[in-house]
């Protein structure tokens, strides 16, 4: 340990991850693409499934359950996926839990390359329910390459007591995470039928020369403090 320098102990210790919890993000409207956390984040890859091909087919994910629900007096797609911000979803595409309580989001990080960053859904509508019809309770959870949880949204409260395509109910979940987001999970508490739309995940890239970021920095300096007084003491 004598001969290392500070600047080689800090190269050391960034040569491997840190650690890193999921950010969980929502639930927040959405009408938009441009209502996506996730706007304006340079990506170095990013892909968002909107259903309106009627297929789940962006590259690298599956789902557990689910098919797709095509233009219909009570389909509830993302708003905008019409052509207008109208107030109705009904002209759209979405994926139906298809009597189904819970769907989960897997990610390949063979087909991708890396796992993303970033991942998200737009939760859209519920029909039939235990408690009331139109109205629903649903948690959110991400999940690391080896299954640890990355965060957990708690019990939302989402609906609005009707459900014929009608959109501002529509609400965002989602999740960050440096280390790598491998699947999520979104739950229905009182329904097996209900929506989502708008599948969304992404790498985030790092620019070129980015500094670390304060906290990282931080216990980077913290760890060559400590080493430093251990070669003191030896």
């Amino acid at each position: 340990m004598k001969n290392l320098s500070t600047v080689s102990l800090i190269a050391i210790m960034m040569a491997g991850p840190l650690a890193a919890n999921g950010a969980m993000i929502g639930p927040t409207p959405y009408l938009s693409s441009a209502d996506s956390p996730f706007a304006g984040t340079p990506f170095s890859y990013f892909h968002r499934e909107d259903f309106e091909d009627s297929l789940l087919n962006t590259p690298g994910v599956i789902a557990s359950a689910g098919i797709v629900l095509s233009p219909a007096a009570l389909t509830d797609s993302v708003d905008a996926d019409d052509g207008s911000v109208d107030g109705s979803g009904t002209a759209g595409h979405t994926w139906y839990s298809n009597g189904g309580s819970s769907l989960t989001f897997t990610f390949s990080a063979v087909l991708l390359g890396v796992l993303p960053t970033h991942a998200g859904l737009v939760w859209t509508d519920v029909g039939f329910a235990s408690v009331q019809d139109g109205f629903d309770t649903v948690t959110f959870e991400a999940f690391d390459a080896a299954n640890n949880s990355l965060g957990f949204i708690s019990p939302s409260a989402v609906g609005d007591g009707l459900f014929g395509g009608q959109t501002a109910e529509d609400r965002f979940f989602g999740v960050t995470s440096a280390s790598g987001i491998a699947s999520m999970r979104i739950t229905s508490l009182s329904s097996t039928d209900w929506e989502i739309d708008h599948l969304q995940y992404g790498l985030a890239s790092v620019p070129s020369g980015a500094v670390p970021e304060p906290g990282t920095l931080a216990l980077l300096i913290a760890g060559v403090a400590g080493i430093r007084f251990l070669r003191r003491r030896m």
